[in-house]
């Protein structure tokens, strides 16, 4: 049988509707994609600093706590239909743990600075927290 342009579209709609596939609207694939970002770039966040350095890892277990403690948040949510207001709510908890999480690391690694570490610690539970949002409101339903 000739390959056909037909032949193809019609493979590639089996490819895009199968078991693996990203069921979704485009809008709803793209947030799943930011939230995998999000969720990643603390620890990438870490590893820059790492290799930046050469031997501060600080930020690093920084990150690492603090993500450790978001993927908990959420994992002890999977299964659960959301409303904007449940997912809102894990994603200040999440923010807030999750800050003083990564703060609470630096401070015992030895970070200097009270105000930078703070920041930085924010910023990488403001992360986590907006990927948490994502995933959440992904699969939620209305209310």
């Amino acid at each position: 049988m000739p390959v056909t342009f037909l032949s193809l579209c019609d493979k590639a709609d089996e490819l895009t509707t199968g078991p693996y596939s990203m069921a979704g609207s485009a809008t709803h694939q793209m947030s799943i994609v930011a939230a995998i970002l999000l969720g990643a770039a603390p620890t990438g966040f870490g590893l820059f600093r790492a290799w930046q350095t050469g031997s501060d890892f600080r930020m690093l277990w920084m990150a690492l706590a603090a993500t450790v403690f978001a993927a908990g948040v959420m994992a002890a949510s999977i299964g659960r239909r959301h409303t904007r207001h449940s997912a809102y709510t894990q994603a200040i908890v999440i923010l807030i743990v999750s800050t003083l999480t990564a703060g609470g690391v630096g401070f015992f690694l030895g970070a200097g600075a009270r105000f930078g570490l703070l920041a930085v610690a924010f910023v990488l539970g403001t992360c986590l927290a907006t990927s948490s949002v994502l995933i959440a409101l992904s699969r939620s339903k209305p209310g």
